[in-house]
């Protein structure tokens, strides 16, 4: 499954509810500022979940505050299914995607299921090409494409096991 914004706030609720602007203020902090997203694309994301049945708005908001948002139990399934069912030929940008989220949003043992299904998948989907003497523009796509696939499993490699800031809270 192809990550969604409305996928990326299932991730993020399942881990506590929250409000819009809370919600994109999370995104922020996990992808950086340069891939923000407007807290009106937020609240449309959050309008298909709640129409999908994926999200609820929590009791007690008033006009005046913010409403509050959270899973469902098929909101829960969804967000669980899509961050642990990694494609056989992932995307390299949802592969960070999902580890991101999995660092910021999950538990540890997800965290961990999660690197270790991106890994899987990455392992095994590694092209087997040669270096070539004469090179073209799309056998030199190709070799980049490998090398970032291999930073892409190094670092993998290197972030399982280890603490998380959200471990020690």
């Amino acid at each position: 499954m192809t990550a969604t914004l409305g996928d990326i706030l299932l991730v993020f609720l399942a881990d506590r509810s929250g409000t819009a602007h809370e919600l994109q203020q999370r995104h922020a902090a996990t992808f950086g500022p340069q891939r923000a997203v407007g807290v009106n694309r937020v609240v449309a994301a959050l309008n298909r979940q709640e129409k999908l049945g994926h999200i609820h708005l929590l009791k007690g908001a008033t006009q005046k505050s913010p409403q509050v948002c959270a899973p469902t139990e098929a909101g829960r399934l969804r967000q669980r299914a899509w961050i642990l069912e990694v494609p056989p030929e992932p995307d390299l940008a949802e592969v960070l995607d999902r580890v991101l989220l999995a660092m910021a949003a999950a538990d540890r043992a997800t965290f961990e299921a999660v690197v270790e299904r991106c890994l899987a998948a990455l392992d095994a989907s590694r092209p087997r090409r040669r270096a070539r003497a004469v090179v073209s523009a799309p056998h030199a796509l190709a070799e980049y494409d490998d090398v970032v696939a291999a930073s892409l499993r190094k670092w993998l490699r290197g972030l399982a096991g280890r603490p998380r800031d959200r471990d020690a809270a």
